[in-house]
């Protein structure tokens, strides 16, 4: 902003203006340093307060409303997945059983007729009857069985709940795989799509190289095939892309759009400090070894029902018979106990209980071995996780030395000292790398969703609300990337890089989201207006009519 002084240059009165601005300015620094609180209490009052904000595109709209759609996707199919919907069914046939088991020790009602002849009395006359009985009967003592067979209904219940907490994980663990292989894929796509497009670019250069006679056509014919064969490559996993396309709308029921896809990302804090930690916490967390825990519990009830049918039980009846023609029974109520001791011939009884320990103690075996697997995986889970980070660190180094290379490559051959051979191969080997980088960078983000499944970290018991997006947020320091190739370089070379981000430069003012994020997280920004005189109007003749400025 700039404003113009109603004063001349060639007056008098204008030179002495000029030097009374510096004298003021040097009585004012001098008050200020008398008196600091009132030379700054002015500014600060004036001072406008401004605070950076993020500045909404359409890109950023467009992410936005698929985050959302994949969060409730995700949500969806926790609870609507068939294998989710399988187990929950499987939990309330568990929980059928155990009102059936507290349903025992109510009473039990039975109605009954029957009809005949019988020959009764001296005379032995056939007399045809027709009776209705009605009985109550209500077990008072069975020697603990009615409790034993609750308790193990409840433990198959809890069991089953184990079971559907962890066919959840599984689901939610699949789910995001094939996220994951989605991006994977895109990113390998996209790579070979921009190394044929390099190749292509360089075999038309070198074809008009060859048309003046410069050089041969070998390396031309070398260049077109290293084109046919990335091609090829970028059919193959385009093939690939569409099956991993196939297995992410079986999970999630829509096709998306994948270069709008949110990243996925493991939040640090859900990852264990330590392996020793990993195996606490799988063992802690773990749905298997929760269910056979309960397995075990519902194997000892079953063992103290058995030895409980040992004992005779005691029951009260009530029975009433009602007989119109009086040939076999009386008008009238019974009320009694009864008591009854079903031994059989012994041996059954007997196997019995021998089943249910031999059960039981075949569950406390399995106890042992699942927890071995549990401390397995968390073991293999953490391992993975650290090798799999040295070799995404290591893959990211290579191939900035290969483009480093490709780069100089392409330069020695456009001013002449090189050949196209050196180029295609130093081009072959970064795209090598660089799909070889791609790989290593999903599969540790797998490894990583796999580590916190074995830890309980990945779905929580008792999930907080938005625990799930947590997956999809990026972090503060992080600059915004093209959707689905997150962490994977571009195939593009050096030269072509820097003219893209030249061309994403922003107008004067303002900064970049990347840059300015930091600042977001940490500080306001306090901007204060401050006063400039513009030395280059003094060079100007003293007729000229713009004077001086002051440039704000």
């Amino acid at each position: 902003m700039i404003t113009r002084l109603p004063f001349r240059l060639g007056s008098s009165h204008t030179w002495q203006a000029l030097v009374a601005v510096p004298c003021a300015l040097v009585i004012l620094a001098v008050q200020a340093q008398e008196n600091p609180g009132a030379a700054t209490a002015a500014p600060q009052a004036e001072a406008p307060s401004l605070r950076l904000a993020h500045k909404l595109t359409p890109l950023s709209l467009s992410d936005n409303a698929s985050r959302n759609q994949l969060l409730e996707a995700l949500n969806a199919m926790l609870s609507e997945h068939p294998d989710v919907l399988k187990a929950r069914s499987t939990l309330d046939s568990a929980r059928y059983d155990v009102n059936t088991a507290k349903g025992a020790r109510w009473p039990s009602f039975k109605v009954g007729t029957s009809y005949g002849n019988a020959s009764l009395g001296q005379n032995r006359e056939r007399q045809s009857y027709n009776a209705i009985n009605a009985e109550v009967r209500m077990n008072l003592l069975d020697g603990g069985a009615i409790d034993a067979g609750i308790r193990s209904a409840e433990e198959m219940e809890s069991a089953q709940d184990s079971v559907l907490f962890g066919t959840r994980q599984n689901v939610l663990l699949d789910a995001l795989t094939a996220l994951l292989e989605l991006h994977r894929f895109d990113a390998k796509v996209r790579i070979a799509a921009e190394s044929a497009s390099v190749i292509g670019q360089l075999a038309h250069v070198e074809e008009r190289r060859a048309e003046l006679g410069a050089v041969g056509r070998n390396d031309l014919r070398r260049a077109a095939s290293r084109q046919s064969s990335a091609l090829a490559q970028q059919h193959a996993l385009e093939s690939q892309r569409m099956d991993a396309l196939a297995r992410f709308t079986r999970f999630y029921n829509y096709t998306p759009i994948s270069n709008t896809l949110p990243d996925l990302q493991v939040p640090a804090r859900w990852m264990p400090a330590s392996e020793e930690a990993a195996k606490v916490s799988s063992e802690s967390q773990s749905a298997e070894l929760t269910e056979i825990a309960h397995m075990i519990e519902r194997a000892t009830a079953e063992v103290e029902r058995s030895k409980a049918q040992r004992f005779p039980t005691l029951a009260a009846v009530v029975a009433h018979t009602r007989d119109p023609k009086g040939v076999l029974y009386n008008e009238g109520t019974r009320y009694g106990l009864e008591l009854n001791w079903n031994i059989g011939n012994g041996f059954e009884l007997r196997d019995r209980i021998l089943k249910s320990i031999s059960e039981l103690q075949a569950q406390e075996a399995q106890q042992e071995s699942v927890r071995r697997q549990v401390h397995e995986a968390a073991s293999a889970a953490w391992g993975r996780t650290q090798a799999g980070r040295q070799r995404e660190t290591q893959l990211t180094d290579a191939v900035r030395e290969a483009r480093s290379a490709f780069e100089g490559y392409r330069r020695l051959l456009e001013v002449g000292r090189g050949n196209l051979s050196l180029v295609l191969d130093a081009q072959l080997d970064m795209q090598r790398l660089m799909l070889d980088e791609a790989d290593a960078i999903y599969d540790q983000r797998i490894n990583e969703l796999r580590l916190v499944r074995t830890t309980g970290q990945l779905l929580p018991k008792d999930m907080p609300e938005q625990w799930l997006s947590q997956l999809f947020d990026r972090p503060l320091d992080q600059p915004a990337a093209r959707r689905g190739t997150q962490g994977v370089p571009s195939a593009l070379p050096l030269r072509q890089a820097k003219l893209a981000v030249a061309s994403t430069d922003l107008p004067p003012g303002q900064t970049p989201l990347s840059t300015s994020l930091p600042l977001l997280s940490t500080q306001r920004a306090q901007l204060r207006l401050e006063k400039k005189l513009d030395s280059t109007l003094f060079a100007l003749p003293r007729s000229t009519p713009e004077s001086m400025a002051v440039r704000w």
